[in-house]
């Protein structure tokens, strides 16, 4: 719900912008302080214009991982649940690495972003093993290890389709690619026939998604904006996602200082799906540096 009023609130206030405010689109004179967003005032020179974006982000993680091992052929999958928070992660992430930028020129804009994340866990772990069809599911709690290693990226060229003094909107269609290696041991303790009671597998997966959406700004006065993002995709392999954020800035002569809560939704619904249901939630820190 919050999402969908945070939306509301930037199409809104682009359609209730003064005419004028939107054709002058010029810095206001004789400024002590710098705009609320100094970069969007400047980029309709003909120039180019860049940022760069490292940015801390701290998600909740669920999902299920799904494995096809060879022995189940026939028979069916097993489901790893995985589920972590940011209180978790010095146990459970390996390494990390998360950056953004934007290039523009007038109303063209650019923007990507990339994030590799590189988890583990070792423990008492529920798993399910499903028969012919999905008809049988037998629960088992055992020792299970998982490794997790994703890179994820997204390439969204748009056009700025309103900017003023009141803030902007960008409107874009894009590639968000997600690279996913997983792999799994177990030591199963309870009685069951269809798999060895040890063993080991791995699974990798390439997901494509086509994405449209829209990104924007509010200036809500001083220095202060909100920054907003909503996109939604699909891809070949029955798959869908979604990513959302919205949080507030400060803006400085050398760029942004950012905080925003953001939600990224993954989802293959197809029989050789390698995930089902992977969300990543959290607050996000970065700060925007102007080039």
């Amino acid at each position: 719900m919050k999402r969908f009023v945070l939306l509301a609130g930037l199409v809104a206030g682009i359609w209730l912008w003064p005419a004028h405010g939107l054709a002058q689109g010029q810095p206001p004179a004789a400024e002590t302080t710098p705009s609320p967003e100094p970069g969007l005032q400047t980029a309709f020179d003909n120039k180019w214009h860049g940022s760069i974006t490292p940015y801390v982000w701290a998600p909740g993680i669920s999902g299920t991982l799904v494995f096809h091992h060879p022995l189940l052929t026939g028979l069916g999958a097993a489901s790893i649940n995985v589920a972590t928070g940011p209180s978790n992660y010095l146990s459970f992430a390996n390494s990390a690495g998360m950056v953004a930028g934007e290039v523009r020129k007038n109303a063209l804009d650019i923007s990507a972003d990339l994030i590799f994340l590189n988890m583990s866990n070792t423990g008492s772990t529920n798993v399910t093993i499903s028969g012919p069809g999905g008809k049988v599911q037998i629960p088992i709690t055992s020792s299970v290890g998982w490794h997790m290693n994703t890179t994820m990226w997204e390439l969204e060229p748009g056009a700025v389709i309103a900017h003023g003094d009141d803030g902007s909107a960008i409107v874009f269609s894009g590639v968000r690619s997600v690279s996913l290696k997983t792999s799994a041991n177990w030591t199963f303790t309870g009685p069951i026939d269809l798999i060895p009671l040890t063993g080991s597998d791995s699974e990798s997966a390439t997901i494509t998604d086509a994405l449209v959406g829209v990104r924007g700004k509010l200036n809500i006065g001083g220095r202060w904006f909100v920054p907003l993002y909503q996109d939604f995709g699909w891809g070949t392999a029955g798959t869908t996602t979604t990513q959302f954020y919205g949080g507030f800035g400060y803006a400085e002569h050398w760029g942004n200082l950012l905080l925003f809560y953001r939600q990224l939704y993954f989802d293959q619904n197809t029989a050789t799906a390698r995930l089902r249901g992977l969300e990543l939630n959290g607050l996000t820190l970065g700060a925007t540096i102007n080039l």
